[in-house]
């Protein structure tokens, strides 16, 4: 039996990281994802338990004095974290998760040695341009234009660190994505 995967896939705000778990979910059998907890308000169509775990501030910083987080980060005024325990909720299926790319270092810098039972696999997705990023940012209708000139200051320093990641994904669209995020879960499952 080949050792199940645990996938980070990270990037800029708006490179298509979430599109991109969601159709591996859709579309890979024996996968899960692995839901991160933060003290952020829920979008619109946002569900508890579904696309984050909602908490307090006051829950979030218990949980980090009792050691409960494998990696956590204060991304954009808000807190996030991957529970531990959640990880080990899954039995053998392969995981996926998306982070920040601040989160997918300390991910990095910790599951490595705590991993005993998955192999971690680090995947970087890359904008064709920043002015892509951007209109993707602005067509999603979730930020205002402050925070949408934030991210893409956050992108441009985010962008230099794409090598210390397993795979660079040169994002195009969906179905070129789509198709690296296959070929690099299929090349893995093969070594594992």
């Amino acid at each position: 039996m080949s050792c199940p995967l645990l996938i980070v896939v990270t990037g800029p705000s708006g490179c298509g990281k979430t599109t991109l778990c969601r159709r591996f979910l859709e579309e890979i059998p024996n996968t899960a994802r692995v839901i991160t907890t933060t003290t952020r308000s829920p979008r619109a169509g946002e569900v508890d338990g579904v696309d984050y775990h909602f908490i307090t501030l006051e829950t979030f910083s218990k949980a980090l004095e009792n050691d409960e987080f494998l990696e956590h980060a204060r991304v954009y005024d808000h807190d996030y974290g991957v529970s531990k325990a959640v990880l080990r909720e899954h039995g053998d299926k392969d995981l996926i998760l998306s982070l920040d790319v601040r989160g997918a270092q300390t991910f990095q810098q910790n599951a490595r040695t705590m991993l005993t039972d998955r192999r971690l696999v680090t995947i970087f997705i890359e904008p064709d341009s920043l002015e892509t990023l951007k209109e993707r940012l602005s067509t999603r209708g979730t930020d205002d234009a402050p925070t949408i000139r934030t991210r893409l200051q956050t992108a441009e320093t985010e962008l230099r660190l794409a090598s210390r990641f397993d795979y660079r994904l040169q994002s195009r669209d969906r179905a070129h994505d789509w198709r690296c995020l296959q070929h690099i879960y299929y090349a893995e499952k093969m070594r594992s």
